[in-house]
């Protein structure tokens, strides 16, 4: 236990340096593998700090599982969100799944290799409310002591991963953000989400020719060409998310 103590810590001091969220997700991976899991994933909302809020997700769970998730909106019933949102520290996935569309997202979970798992949930200074998720076919630190180590830890870097991701997207922020208007940066995440542009604009509740005003004035910010380059880099570079994390009534659970 002493070993994933140290080797936590050494987690935590690399993610408390990682400078883009694709190597906090290159950080993280391994960390399973520390607790006894096999996927990790961390989603977040920001706090106060980062204008407007992001939701962010960074996650190596199966893709299946994810395309399930979303298909079926399960983050307006998923029980882990729920429990998350009650309190921070860490608790077991065991017992919460109740009714029938939880059993079945637990079903799913376990067709996908997630029979077992835990979540840590983290509330910042600034606000933000993040999640850290481990899971795998195995049992995780089944004993009490285990237990106790395995939470200990991850309380710790649950905190780091939520300071660092925070610290990362108000990097991005300095460099887009202030450049990029609210209308502009909401374009771009809902065309990112795979909406039309005349969807967007229905969404937005503007006019199409609307949305491709924001669209140029965004390539033009972000130094591209095209509209469609625009929305591409908006996704690789961390500007906007496609995934929610969680969607509705986050805000005012946590306000």
């Amino acid at each position: 236990m002493h070993d994933l103590l140290r080797a936590t810590a050494e987690i935590c001091i690399q993610i408390d340096k990682a400078r883009s969220r694709a190597e906090v997700r290159d950080i993280l991976k391994p960390a399973a593998s520390i607790v006894g899991a096999v996927f990790v994933l961390f989603g977040m909302r920001t706090g106060r700090s980062i204008t407007p809020p992001r939701q962010i997700v960074i996650t190596t769970y199966p893709k299946a599982w994810q395309e399930y998730y979303d298909a079926n909106k399960a983050y307006t019933f998923d029980p882990v969100i729920n429990k998350a949102l009650q309190g921070e520290g860490a608790f077991r996935w065991d017992g919460l799944h109740h009714d029938e569309r939880q059993v079945a997202l637990r079903r799913e979970s376990v067709r996908n290799g997630m029979e077992f798992g835990f979540s840590c949930a983290d509330r910042g200074t600034d606000g933000s409310m993040a999640i850290l998720s481990f899971c795998g076919d195995r049992p995780i630190a089944p004993s009490t002591e285990q237990w106790e180590q395995v939470s200990a830890g991850v309380v710790l870097l649950t905190s780091v991963t939520n300071k660092a991701v925070t610290r990362i997207l108000e990097a991005s922020a300095k460099t887009f953000g202030k450049a990029l208007t609210a209308s502009e940066l909401r374009a771009l995440e809902v065309l990112a989400s795979g909406s039309t542009g005349k969807e967007a604009a229905a969404i937005l509740g503007v006019k199409p020719r609307t949305i491709r005003y924001y669209l140029d004035r965004a390539a033009d910010k972000l130094g591209v060409e095209s509209r469609k380059e625009a929305v591409l880099k908006a996704v690789a570079d961390g500007i906007v998310d496609t995934r929610q994390f969680p969607p509705a009534g986050f805000k005012s659970a946590t306000d």
